[in-house]
């Protein structure tokens, strides 16, 4: 292990229980485009089976329209077309956004999950400073911001010019076609091609811009999960610092209690298999650690052994894929201090939370299962 571990570089991923903190106050990791790529799904869905209703609705209305100019009753029928022309007005906005506002909320939940909070309600002096404002417009999230809203315009331009451009031939037959009389009977027909062809055209431009925005989304989604974890991280200061706040914390002396009721009356071995790491010394005796970031959140001595019965803890820990640390003067100071049930002592917190992240990085596969550390790196007592 590094003797830098106690500087203040973000080099460790974020506890348990500092991205619970963080979600109280309402900082997830939530990308926008996710959304807005759901958003324009909802609306192509909801187009292809509407569409249909929607626009014989429409051309319905238009019918009517067209057969009252040509019979001269327009002015007499202008009230039952407006209530019509309502009619279709609120069947078309209830079909298409009510959709929306589930798919939005379906964008939330597969992201983030249900979060209330108000933290993001209060005032803040920095939210009403226009230097900060500014700091955050030109910084780097800003940059990316400004990145992403450019490339999505130039999409929409390109794939609204692919799409005219498909229909211009049929769009120049009907422009050629355009003077259709109301009074002569082609009106209708004029009216229902128009709406055909604005139907297919908008059917291409939702399909090809949900496809565009999915794949942004997609890239947003990584980049937002990975700034997120990355502005999360925290120091190895950090990491100790909050072991050592958590050890006051009454929930987690209740849990330990009841850790060393079920350790007493089960075997070292066992706990030795179950255990977050095995300190060792480096045959003569080992200490199984305990450490789980939502129940306990303090290393507390699983059990301990030695001679024959540490060779055999050292055996079941190799075997359950424990990572095992030697470290001399760690292991004889918690031996000779500390009981089955209890906190490591205070003094050599800073001893075992290197422990407890190198065993974490050998679970993740960063770091060798058995490593041998010089037992001068490792501060200990007695």
């Amino acid at each position: 292990m590094a003797k830098g571990g106690d500087s203040g570089e973000k080099t460790e991923l974020p506890t348990p229980k500092r991205l619970r903190d963080a979600r109280a106050k309402g900082d997830v990791a939530k990308s926008k485009e996710f959304g807005t790529a759901l958003g324009a799904l909802a609306w192509l869905i909801m187009f292809v089976f509407a569409a249909g209703y929607v626009a014989s609705s429409i051309a319905a209305l238009s019918e009517q329209s067209l057969s009252a100019a040509a019979s001269g009753e327009f002015g007499n029928a202008a009230w039952s077309l407006g209530a019509a022309c309502v009619r279709v007005l609120l069947v078309a906005t209830g079909l298409l956004l009510a959709p929306i506002a589930a798919f939005l909320l379906l964008a939330e939940a597969l992201q983030i999950g249900p979060v209330f909070t108000t933290e993001k309600l209060k005032p803040s002096l920095d939210k009403m400073n226009p230097l900060e404002g500014l700091k955050r417009m030109f910084g780097k999230d800003g940059l990316v911001e400004l990145a992403k809203s450019l490339a999505k315009a130039l999409v929409l331009v390109a794939i609204t010019w692919l799409a005219i451009r498909a229909v211009l031939p049929e769009l120049g037959t009907m422009i050629a076609a355009a003077g259709w009389s109301p009074v002569d009977g082609t009106g209708p027909e004029a009216a229902r091609q128009s709406l055909a062809l604005t139907s297919s055209v908008t059917v291409q431009l939702l399909g090809w811009t949900v496809a565009a925005f999915l794949v942004v989304a997609v890239l947003d989604r990584i980049w937002t999960k990975h700034s997120f974890t990355k502005r999360m991280k925290m120091s190895r200061r950090d990491v100790k610092q909050e072991h050592k706040s958590d050890e006051g914390d009454p929930h987690v002396k209740s849990h330990r209690r009841e850790l060393h009721r079920e350790w007493s009356s089960g075997n070292p071995v066992g706990a030795a298999r179950k255990s977050a790491a095995l300190l060792v010394n480096p045959t003569h005796i080992a200490i199984a650690l305990d450490y789980d970031a939502d129940e306990c959140p303090v290393p507390v001595i699983a059990a301990k052994g030695e001679g024959p019965l540490a060779a055999a803890m050292r055996a079941a820990a190799s075997e359950a894929g424990v990572p095992i640390i030697r470290n001399v003067s760690a292991a004889r100071a918690i031996w000779a201090r500390g009981a089955v049930g209890d906190v490591v002592p205070e003094d050599l917190f800073d001893a075992v939370a290197e422990v407890i992240l190198w065993a974490k990085r050998a679970r993740d596969g960063k770091a060798p299962m058995v490593q041998d550390v010089d037992a001068a790196a490792m501060p200990a007592r007695g």
